[in-house]
């Protein structure tokens, strides 16, 4: 049967054990004590974020039609504020912060296979992003210096738009490759067709429909006036306009439906390359990190209550174990 310890009974307990108990302190705080005052310094600092909406460049500042244009100055809401937090916390933009502040070495992390595996573990003790109360985003770093822990702060909610930059390139190269393509294809297109008018105004056809009401009116006067010259000489006008004038029409009318197309592609186009080539700011700091001097980690007193309090329990629960074994080999 399992024997009950009642409180009182454990109290009397540890009274009697009460010199093993301070030893147990003494030694549990002299080892702790040791081991915290080796591990170095770390100092915190705090950046605070607000989303800004999300919205492609080109909807925002050059659509043509105003009225339905976003305010690009208004704060984002609760589903751009998850939006930040997940480019934040990408590994995208830990990769981009470890190369540029060199943290591979500041934070003496392995070079081995398994580097981007220790960088994440080690990411995870020394930063932390969250999203507040008050819909923003506050990006706390850890570093073992005052300064390298702002810079890493700033570091990080700068190299967001980075990440996001390089995020909207990947979407909008292929857009204006295609975009592009289509544009190129129109002004080939108009050029073929404007060289093609061309030749056939150089053979007397200069507006197909324009020039058949013309010479016709003036046919029918040469017919009354009975004046044969001007006759032949109208008829030859009216063969070529026979001859070529099928073709001009047509060329023509593929001209004016390439020449309405123009604008909508060069708009497009000129769209394309704005959302490819820029970007608004995806966050507003409100507090830019700043170096702070009062050292925030380890904290050492809290350290060696714990330790001790841990190597007590230990002890009391090993000394019961101990007296339970005792009482059942006698």
């Amino acid at each position: 049967m399992t024997e009950n310890i009642s409180a009182k009974e454990l109290i009397a307990k540890v009274i009697t054990w009460r010199k093993k108990f301070m030893w147990i302190t003494i030694v549990s705080a002299l080892v702790t004590g040791v081991v915290v005052f080796i591990m170095p310094k770390q100092y915190k600092s705090t950046a605070i974020l607000f989303p800004s909406r999300q919205f492609s460049v080109s909807k925002l500042v050059i659509e043509a039609n105003a009225g339905n244009q976003e305010d690009y100055m208004m704060l984002g809401d609760a589903d751009d504020c998850e939006k930040l937090v997940q480019l934040l916390t990408c590994d995208e933009l830990k990769i981009k912060v470890a190369d540029a502040f060199n943290l591979w070495k500041r934070w003496k992390i392995k070079d081995t296979v398994f580097s981007y595996h220790y960088l994440k573990l080690k990411w995870e003790d020394m930063v932390v992003i969250k999203r507040t109360e008050f819909n923003s985003v506050r990006v706390e770093v850890h570093d073992y210096t005052a300064n390298g822990a702002a810079q890493i702060a700033n570091g990080i909610s700068d190299y967001c738009d980075s990440v996001r930059f390089d995020m909207n390139r990947r979407v909008a190269g292929p857009v204006v490759k295609i975009v592009k393509q289509e544009y190129d294809n129109t002004l080939l297109r108009m050029k073929e067709l404007e060289d093609s008018l061309f030749k056939l105004r150089t053979l007397g056809v200069l507006h197909y429909k324009e020039q058949v009401k013309a010479y016709s009116k003036s046919y029918a006067k040469a017919i009354e006036k009975n004046d044969l010259a001007a006759m032949k000489r109208l008829e030859s006008k009216l063969d070529t306009l026979k001859k070529y004038g099928s073709a001009y029409q047509n060329i023509h009318d593929n001209l004016e439906k390439y020449g309405a197309k123009y604008p909508d592609i060069k708009m497009k186009y000129d769209e394309a390359l704005v959302n490819y080539n820029s970007l608004i700011p995806i966050k507003f700091v409100v507090e830019k990190a700043k170096p702070n001097e009062f050292k925030a980690r380890p904290k050492r007193l809290m350290f060696i209550a714990i330790a001790v309090l841990a190597a007590n329990l230990m002890g009391l629960f090993f000394l019961l174990i101990k007296e339970k074994f005792a009482k059942v080999s006698k």
